[in-house]
């Protein structure tokens, strides 16, 4: 992908030399500049939601969340270790609020977590599917994009994404049933045991 953006940039660079040479530099420095006034407008709107979820981690209302959403959890993901659950809610409840840059810790540490124990190996490609395609109720960063770009109705994709999300999800969770077995994780009679 890097050679390709790579080549792109090159021969559009070359083309507009030749055009108009006195266009490049404006250009870049322009392009430069809204790069980092979006970037700075996107980092903002993460750091709110991370410190969210970080007051959620420390106050314990994730452990309480993941318990909520524990049996949607198990018929998803199987058994997966109480650690991994917690992260896991987390990861689901802000991809489900659209925070897809915000989820990528949680996401971490859950993969980190499942790979400790063996026999996850479905739960890991369930989640990754179910991280990837996820449900998007309120898509905030879309939001966000849209009114720093001075959108007259920022709100007009919320339905559209949250029906090509919902699609994506289902379509995407019936292939991992369909084409990976699951596989007893540790033993059935073994089960995970809460972390302190």
């Amino acid at each position: 992908m890097n050679i390709i953006f790579g080549a792109v940039i090159t021969l559009s660079s070359a083309i507009l030399l030749f055009i108009s040479p006195d266009a490049v530099l404006a250009s870049f420095i322009s392009g430069g500049e809204k790069a980092l006034s979006l970037s700075m407008k996107l980092v903002v709107v993460y750091a709110v939601w991370l410190g969210v979820f970080g007051l959620l981690e420390k106050t314990g209302l994730s452990s309480k969340f993941a318990r909520l959403l524990k049996p949607f959890n198990k018929l998803l993901f199987g058994d997966v270790p109480p650690l991994a659950n917690d992260y896991m809610a987390l990861n689901i409840s802000a991809n489900i609020l659209g925070m897809s840059g915000a989820t990528t810790p949680m996401g971490i540490k859950s993969i980190q977590e499942l790979e400790k124990h063996p026999g996850t190996e479905y739960a890991i490609a369930m989640f990754f599917v179910v991280n990837a395609t996820s449900v998007q109720l309120i898509p905030s960063s879309v939001l966000a994009l849209r009114t720093s770009m001075g959108s007259v109705s920022p709100a007009d994709i919320i339905l559209p994404t949250i029906l090509a999300t919902l699609v994506s999800s289902v379509i995407g969770i019936l292939l991992v049933k369909m084409f990976i077995r699951k596989s007893n994780p540790l033993t059935e009679k073994e089960p995970f045991k809460k972390e302190k």
